[in-house]
């Protein structure tokens, strides 16, 4: 589909394409044409999947309606060459004949809930409330839907933070390094380098998680002081009696 709309697909975006497990996290750096690849898999999934509702959930409105415009101009490219399911457009809603709906919605807000999707796609993922998991989940679990999170690095902090560094096999990841991008020359890395500070070319280019200049502590440092074992109260009598 994307290199029928007129794009050529480098490997790492192939490889999210192809991907088919449940819960994929993607780590990649800026101008890796990650809002192209999201927007086709959003496409593909609406016009093959009749009658599922794409969720497209960012932090902010306008994250989601970037990926939100890209499936709609790939739809309108692809109407012209081949047979698509016609789509009607109204504000956020991008709604199929064959009864799929695309919508773009800021996960910040109560309306995500209530919907059932066969796919949700969380945009800049890192950079989205606490809370997000539980608003998107319950989408999910009448379809046994997909839940696509790509995003960079924000922090060494937060949900998404903890679901690319804690292991659970439940999660698929996939990223890529800056220098595995065919489109991305050395002088435009060198360019940016010269326009962002260290740290935010270290988080958008390099993928590092790195702790925001207001903390005090390192994560690192906190982290070691955390228990996850149980801890004696200070007065188990006076505990017990209260309980009594």
């Amino acid at each position: 589909m994307m290199r029928d709309a007129g794009f050529d697909p480098d490997p790492h975006q192939v490889e999210l394409l192809r991907n088919r497990e449940q819960q994929v996290l993607v780590l990649w750096p800026r101008q890796s044409g990650k809002s192209q690849t999201c927007a086709t898999l959003v496409l593909h999934a609406a016009c093959f999947d009749p009658g599922d509702i794409v969720i497209l959930a960012g932090e902010k409105q306008q994250q989601a309606q970037e990926v939100f415009e890209k499936a709609f101009e790939m739809h309108e490219r692809l109407l012209e060459i081949g047979e698509l399911p016609s789509a009607t457009r109204s504000g956020d809603e991008l709604k199929f004949a064959n009864r799929s709906r695309i919508l773009a919605k800021p996960s910040s807000v109560e309306s995500v809930r209530g919907y059932a999707a066969k796919l949700a796609l969380i945009d800049e993922a890192a950079f989205t409330g606490p809370n997000t998991l539980a608003k998107v989940m319950p989408m999910l679990s009448a379809t046994n839907g997909r839940l696509v999170c790509p995003s960079t690095p924000n922090g060494d902090s937060g949900w998404w933070r903890d679901a690319w560094k804690g292991g659970d096999p439940a999660w698929s990841r996939l990223t890529v390094t800056i220098d595995a991008l065919p489109r991305l020359t050395q002088a435009e890395i060198a360019r940016q380098k010269a326009l962002l500070t260290p740290n935010q070319f270290r988080q958008e280019f390099l993928l590092e998680f790195l702790d925001t200049d207001m903390q005090f502590y390192p994560t690192e440092t906190i982290e070691q002081f955390i228990r996850h074992d149980d801890v004696e109260p200070l007065f188990p009598d006076l505990l017990a009696r209260m309980a009594a």
